[in-house]
């Protein structure tokens, strides 16, 4: 039997991701038949019922459901009324009910600054906060701290809708209520602020209850190769009530689909020439994660004793924005890595960050980055995304070639970090050098990356670090 080229099978994965027709057939089932896939719901559960079939269909090994619990909640109906003026908003995922009235403070992007000023003006005011520089949940977090009473978080981009966003806290109930407004709504603000103060009356119902959250989990092994290291490529495939969450994250789900079809394939065609990469790749699909990556962290801490075989996280989490290809990466011991991934890309990749440059803790990766374990996170679009946490992430906004990009280049990179050495692959590598950290990062390491990167206060809260 002759023998088939790598770089042939390579070709081969690559081509096939191109020219593929199940992409957009799953696309479309996850969009149109499982809506939102809000996490604890029934779209969640046929969501990740069609992710088994999917996977069993690839002939992956241990395809099999993970549940969690988790914080189930319903929404009802919003108000926000200013000054007697009734204005346009949805509740926040976690938001409780209320019925309150006090002041509102303009609290600019509330950012630390904007509350350090403010003081104890703040204490007993309702938050107006834009949604520009930190996440959402700091600028709530830092609300809270400051004793307000109720929370309004603004959308930034013209002609958009009003944002949604999870007010999980540290793994506890949502300590004061919140709801989105649209850009030009806090236009409105601005101006009536402008004429004297504010009083604002919040009207929220909402419902929580006990529910059960599903991680979907399969596995490539290698030929005759018993518990080998494993590479993960992931992404969260749940999304929020109001809207398909189509680009956030729909389009991260298929990509991880796809790439495990292409890459099962590659997998068969090295063993039948008796050439088995030396380590295996797992394939996750988490829900929760727009309620706190409630599922992945469930998962880092239940699998704690096999995260020393996981070399390498790719979480796929909006692959569906037209544009380049952003490729962040963090752990110790990355540049070798991110070397790796430049030369690889060429000049298509938007940017690659290397270690602790640039920390985004707001995605499923983040629950592996803080056992120590190297990751990266691919999105595309160059950090555009106006649909996103929208009603207007909807199946027209997936740009299916930027999916299809990101999914061939995971799944080359993945196959070439899977093989034991790649000398005649990557001439500026040694061949006994592989591209991947000799080790995970110690929890000192961690640490003080985060404090490098601001999020010392944040992420002290004792759910993140469980």
């Amino acid at each position: 039997m002759s023998q088939i080229p790598f770089l042939d099978i390579e070709k081969s994965v690559l081509g096939d991701i191109v020219i593929s027709d199940t992409l957009w057939p799953a696309l479309t089932f996850l969009c149109d038949a499982c809506n939102g896939r809000f996490a604890g719901s029934e779209d969640e559960q046929r969501a990740a019922d069609f992710i088994v079939r999917s996977l069993q269909h690839c002939n992956l090994s241990d395809v099999h459901i993970e549940e969690f619990p988790l914080r189930g909640w319903r929404r009802g109906p919003a108000r926000v009324i200013v000054n007697g003026h009734m204005l346009p908003c949805i509740g926040l995922p976690g938001t409780p009910s209320c019925d309150l009235s006090a002041p509102v403070l303009l609290l600019g992007d509330g950012e630390p600054l904007d509350f350090e000023k403010a003081g104890e003006l703040a204490r007993g005011k309702i938050a107006l906060v834009r949604g520009k520089g930190s996440h959402r949940l700091e600028k709530y977090g830092r609300a809270v701290q400051a004793g307000c009473v109720g929370f309004i978080f603004s959308g930034t981009e013209p002609n958009a809708l009003p944002p949604t966003g999870s007010l999980e806290y540290a793994g506890q109930p949502a300590p004061i209520p919140g709801v989105g407004i649209a850009y030009e709504t806090l236009c409105r603000l601005e101006r009536i602020a402008a004429q004297g103060e504010m009083t604002g009356h919040l009207q929220i119902e909402a419902q929580t209850f006990d529910a059960v959250g599903r991680n979907v989990i399969a596995d490539l092994i290698p030929a005759g190769v018993d518990k080998p290291d494993l590479l993960m490529m992931c992404a969260h495939y749940d999304g929020h009530d109001i809207a398909q969450g189509a680009v956030d994250n729909a389009s991260g789900t298929v990509a991880v689909l796809e790439a495990a079809r292409a890459l099962k394939t590659a997998y068969d065609a090295l063993a039948a020439q008796g050439a088995a990469p030396a380590r295996g790749i797992r394939f996750a699909l988490w829900s929760g994660e727009e309620l706190g990556m409630l599922g992945s962290s469930h998962y880092a801490h239940c699998h704690a004793d096999e995260l020393a075989r996981i070399r390498l996280v790719f979480n796929c989490d909006i692959v569906g924005n037209p544009g380049a290809l952003f490729l962040g990466v963090n752990g110790y011991d990355t540049d070798r890595l991110v070397t790796f991934l430049n030369r690889l890309a060429g000049d298509r990749v938007f940017e690659v960050q290397a270690g602790n440059r640039t920390l985004i803790p707001y995605s499923d990766h983040f629950s592996f980055y803080l056992k120590g374990v190297p990751v990266l996170m691919a999105a595309t679009g160059g950090g555009q995304s106006p649909g996103p946490h929208t009603h207007g992430d909807t199946l027209d906004k997936v740009d299916v070639r930027a999916v299809r990009w990101t999914t061939a280049f995971a799944a080359r990179a993945l196959l070439r970090l899977a093989v034991s050495s790649l000398p005649d692959l990557s001439p500026d590598l040694s061949p006994d050098l592989s591209p991947l950290p000799a080790r995970h990062a110690t929890m000192e390491e961690v640490r003080a990356a985060l404090r490098a990167a601001g999020y010392e206060v944040l992420l002290d809260r004792p759910s993140r670090w469980s």
